[in-house]
């Protein structure tokens, strides 16, 4: 019965979000086609459905994992994940609207190429979509495992058919929304997530208040260094993976199309910049917060054989139907969020950008649920086939992405000397340094978004210098900084 009882309220989430869904896709059909400034995203639409975006799957199982498996140290991730928010959102998001504005940007990719010309600019466009589809497919495939141990540990279901429902009805609210729905479907999300992420921290702070005495010897059989933010054999280290989270962070911001996607939908410049501290908040305090749930659950139950499903483990078995219900929608709306976003972007992109119907007359916005479904239906059938944890599928993936198109982004966005060669050489230079630093194990020290970021830009710079003649003959380009009124 109480298994019921959860369920129901699960349920009763799912009904709630196919139907915001569905009004998201109902003011799509009002805005009409165009550019997604058409959009006119208000600055908490803007902030809340880009922070429930970002925190994906991660949030709820990986970090919890890394703080149940190695304490307080992984609260550095989150802390170093900050200082690059904070100049991402100081210097960014605004200029990305308007430019956006102006070129009546659909796409990551249509910042991207403007100013370009000839043929690189249309083998950037092609190579930008490709690399967004792959990198994308890795981190929705990493949300659909996130999913598969959530529904596993909450309510006891199969491996295989966790995968399948799970995914099942992300992928038919995605396609039903559109653009719009998804930016709604996230906004409920994290309503939900600020709900579920303070029920947990409360229920484990109770539950370790009551048996303190086995709490702290759990905790002290984890190790001397477990509540050590610093461990004392490894500062220098400490110090070194912060920069390198923070320049992933820069690049996640501006190599992410799901991200962007919210940027350039804002109603102003300064309404996006206005949804700075909304975006902040909701990221730092949820992922801080199921770090720690994480610390404390190894003191309360320290023999997890899967510290990522203990979220949804420790609710089952330890509070009532109507809470595990509840945390249960958390779980799901975080994943959710993520996939949601992901998969319309992924769309927008296999639509615009790969099969070029950015001039088509069919209402691309709203009608993507035959791509939708393409895309969610393999990248489904992919995550069968993974090995690997959440974290490490979605870091690399993050990673990547980041390394390889935020230089580029970086360049346009501030208006800084180009040529459409430096454009594209800065895109490969980035994603090769990465994955190269990646397969020589350099990761576990640092990000490998900060060496790839590094040498996009130097590339750019090197390239300019040899094809500043054919700049000069270009004329100015249709990018250009703009600075934001105060």
């Amino acid at each position: 019965m109480e298994t019921k009882l959860s369920v129901v309220v699960f349920v009763a989430t799912l009904v709630a979000t196919l139907f915001v869904s569905y009004l998201g896709r109902l003011h799509e059909a009002s805005k009409g086609r165009g550019s997604l400034a058409k959009q006119g995203l208000s600055w908490w639409l803007v902030g809340l459905s880009a922070g429930a975006t970002a925190n994906s799957g991660f949030v709820v199982t990986a970090a919890v994992g890394l703080g149940y498996r190695y304490g307080a140290r992984w609260l550095l991730l989150p802390l170093g994940w900050l200082v690059g928010d904070i100049v991402f959102w100081l210097f960014f998001p605004h200029r990305i609207n308007r430019l956006g504005a102006e070129v009546e940007a659909r796409t990551l990719t249509d910042v991207l190429v403007c100013g370009t010309q000839g043929r690189p600019r249309l083998i950037i466009q092609k190579t930008v979509g490709l690399i967004s589809l792959i990198c994308l497919g890795g981190y929705v495939s990493a949300q659909w495992l996130s999913g598969q141990k959530f529904l596993s540990g909450a309510f006891g279901f199969g491996h295989e058919f966790s995968l399948f429902v799970f995914a099942a009805v992300i992928i038919v609210y995605s396609g039903l929304g559109g653009f719009r729905g998804s930016v709604y479907t996230d906004t409920f999300q994290a309503i939900i997530r600020i709900v579920g992420t303070t029920i947990a921290i409360v229920v484990v702070g109770l539950t370790a208040s009551r048996n303190s005495a086995s709490f702290w010897d759990n905790i002290k059989s984890a190790g001397p260094d477990f509540l050590h933010l610093i461990p004392t054999d490894g500062a220098i280290v400490a110090v070194v993976s912060c920069v390198g989270f923070a320049a992933a962070s820069i690049g996640f911001g501006l190599g992410q199309p799901q991200m962007i996607t919210r940027y350039l939908a804002g109603a102003s410049p300064q309404e996006t910049r206005s949804a700075w501290w909304v975006y902040i908040l909701f990221v730092q305090v949820t992922w801080i917060a199921m770090t720690c749930f994480g610390i404390a659950l190894r003191g309360v139950m320290p023999s997890l054989e899967d510290p990522e499903m203990g979220l949804s483990v420790f609710h089952r078995s330890t509070t009532g139907p109507i809470i595990t219900g509840i945390i249960a929608a958390d779980i799901f709306a975080t994943i959710a969020a993520t996939s949601n976003g992901i998969l319309v972007a992924m769309a927008q992109s296999l639509v615009v950008d790969l099969c070029s119907l950015r001039n088509s007359k069919s209402r691309w916005h709203g009608d993507l649920l035959i791509p939708v479904l393409v895309i969610g239906i393999s990248t489904m059938t992919l995550s069968l086939f993974l090995h690997g944890s959440v974290k490490d599928l979605a870091l690399s993936s993050v990673g990547i992405m980041g390394a390889g198109l935020a230089p580029a982004m970086m360049i346009q966005v501030l208006g800084w000397r180009r040529t459409s060669q430096s454009l594209l050489a800065t895109i490969f230079a980035g994603f090769l340094t990465a994955a190269i630093w990646m397969q020589v194990g350099y990761n576990s020290i640092i990000n490998e978004a900060a060496p790839g970021m590094l040498v996009g830009l130097i590339v750019n710079i090197f390239v300019v210098t040899l094809f500043s003649s054919e700049r000069k003959s270009q004329g100015v380009s249709l990018c250009q900084p703009h600075v934001v009124e105060e």
